[in-house]
């Protein structure tokens, strides 16, 4: 306790009759919380998140975290949610209840509870861009896989408006990485070159950028 609050304590503090007493008490709340993910996807329309977040809001949900894209004609969305206990089931069951839209619920863990995960040892940046071929995802992914790399985030898109040596232009970009300790054997480089051949074998520019910053000290690069 602090020099203020010490000096608070008697004068404010003494009496359960005191308003910042009662107030701080109201803060305490003993209802207990679970966290989910919601997972939903359908034809893409005007009030797809705002009816979500209505039945979230209405069971006493909140909220946290949340991804949402549309693919082609649909809208896909997922979302963190804090929701009380008792209110878990009804939030569940509304979600499924969805008009048109294809949902799935899963109980996950407190995010903001502390949880020991491997240190990062090196993290890299992968951008391709070039003539959509089939199974172009896959094989870049696998180069990855090869190679232990772990994909946190993928994005992909495709521009049939603009030709590339015949068809659609493709973008492809996301963030690798790996967890120390390192093997003995893995280099970026390699890595780097097999990519590299790969995109001359498919007409695409694919490139690997080792990424040196806070989040990442323990980078293969760092001394």
């Amino acid at each position: 306790m602090n020099t203020f609050l010490r000096q608070l304590a008697p004068n404010r503090l003494a009496s359960t009759s005191s308003p910042l007493r009662k107030g701080m008490l109201r803060c305490f709340s003993t209802i207990k919380h679970k966290f989910l993910v919601i997972n939903a996807v359908g034809l893409d329309r005007p009030g797809i998140v705002s009816d979500i977040t209505k039945l979230v809001v209405d069971q006493g949900g909140n909220v946290g975290e949340s991804q949402a894209s549309r693919l082609g004609s649909h809208f896909g969305l997922m979302m963190l949610v804090e929701i009380p206990t008792e209110k878990s089931e009804a939030l569940q069951n509304a979600v499924k209840e969805m008009k048109e839209m294809n949902t799935t619920c899963y109980d996950t863990g407190d995010p903001n509870t502390v949880q020991v995960t491997p240190e990062n040892g090196y993290t890299g940046e992968f951008i391709l861009r070039g003539a959509d071929n089939p199974g172009i995802v896959h094989k870049v992914t696998q180069i990855l896989a090869k190679h232990r790399l772990n994909i946190d985030s993928l994005k992909t898109s495709e521009d049939k408006s603009v030709p590339y040596g015949g068809v659609s232009l493709f973008t492809m970009s996301g963030t690798a990485t790996t967890p120390l300790p390192l093997s003995k054997s893995f280099d970026p480089d390699v890595v780097r070159t097999e990519l590299e051949e790969l995109g001359d074998q498919m007409n695409c520019d694919i490139t690997l950028k080792d990424v040196l910053d806070a989040s990442s000290s323990a980078s293969f690069y760092v001394a």
